[in-house]
């Protein structure tokens, strides 16, 4: 049986994602929070500081975290959240866990349910981060084919990418991937975006065998109700409230040019073929068409990752794994 806070739902943005937190908030038992972004928003920042160490800082980075539109269901500011974490700052007892506890578990028991769970698309970066502060976390990765991604963050407003950015996004995340499931073993769970819309009942049966709650027929009858997004403030999510359509796959056949369709084989060959993807043939790319969408930070921000996390380091604190989460100071004044 799965522990308190300890479900993560991570992957691509566009993965789908938000329909995978929908179906498991639809379990009588579990209730997975709106779009949170805690450790790229509250944990990073602190940790680079040193930890708990003054209150401003930590009043600063919660404060600006409260007031993100996708937090505003779980209504922060009137919670009386931060007078408690500054009693437990003050206690030398503050910590990123009783953070998300108290808020996530507080929403968890409003909807009536015992588990919480928290979906995040950019934690698949934070992953040994978030077994650190919580070693017993369920973190469960969606993976969709990345044409198919690539074609529809093409749609989104806040896109900035390209063919190559996102293959070489797309390709690295599953290089981390391994080194996930090397570190947390079974506690890293992967499952194909493609493989959810065309059997959900079976894949949703799989997932909560490995989760170790009871796969319930009503949480394909209940996602789209799930209060997991405002539609006015996040319109391209609409999809997940709208019946699983088992074709939503394979857009790129149409959608992508011939060079990008080279550049996602020449990029992410490899991980296709490993996750069972097709790749058409007679597909060429030139060095010249990668080299004309080359970002050098994304090259040596993958690079430092890769090099760091091959090492048993942490990717952004480049601390041991194995330290990370003991060495953080959560002293208060006093103490």
């Amino acid at each position: 049986m799965i522990s308190l806070a300890s479900l993560f739902i991570v992957g691509m943005p566009r993965s789908g994602t938000t329909l995978l937190a929908g179906l498991l908030s639809a379990h009588s038992r579990l209730a997975v929070a709106p779009e949170t972004g805690y450790f790229n928003w509250v944990w990073k920042p602190i940790e680079r500081a040193g930890g708990f160490l003054r209150w401003n800082l930590v009043e600063f980075h919660l404060k600006r975290w409260f007031q993100r539109p996708t937090l505003a269901p779980l209504k922060l500011a009137e919670s009386g959240a931060m007078e408690m974490f500054h009693h437990a700052w003050d206690k030398g007892q503050l910590t990123h866990h009783l953070i998300l506890e108290s808020i996530l578990g507080g929403y968890a028991a409003n909807q009536g349910k015992e588990f919480w769970g928290e979906k995040s698309p950019e934690h698949f970066m934070y992953v040994p981060a978030i077994k650190s502060e919580f070693p017993d976390a369920r973190i469960i990765s969606i993976v969709r084919d990345p044409r198919d991604v690539h074609l529809s963050l093409a749609k989104v407003p806040w896109n900035r990418g390209n063919a190559f950015n996102h293959a070489l996004q797309w390709r690295e995340y599953q290089v981390m991937a391994k080194h996930y499931i090397k570190l947390y073993g079974s506690s890293f769970y992967q499952l194909r975006y493609e493989d959810l819309i065309q059997n959900p009942s079976l894949e949703l049966e799989r997932l909560m065998q490995h989760i170790g709650l009871k796969f319930e027929p009503k949480m394909l009858e209940q996602y789209h109700r799930q209060p997991l997004f405002d539609p006015s403030q996040e319109p391209w999510k609409n999809r997940a409230r709208m019946p699983i359509d088992p074709e939503n796959r394979e857009k790129w056949r149409q959608g992508l040019k011939p060079d990008e369709l080279g550049i996602f084989s020449r990029v992410c060959g490899r991980y296709l073929r490993q996750h069972g993807y097709e790749l058409p043939d007679n597909i060429s790319c030139s060095p010249r068409k990668l080299m004309t969408g080359l970002d050098r930070q994304s090259i040596l921000w993958w690079a430092r990752t890769r090099w760091r996390m091959r090492r048993n380091r942490d990717p952004w604190l480049d601390r041991p794994l194995a330290a990370a989460g003991k060495e953080r100071n959560t002293s208060g004044p006093g103490t």
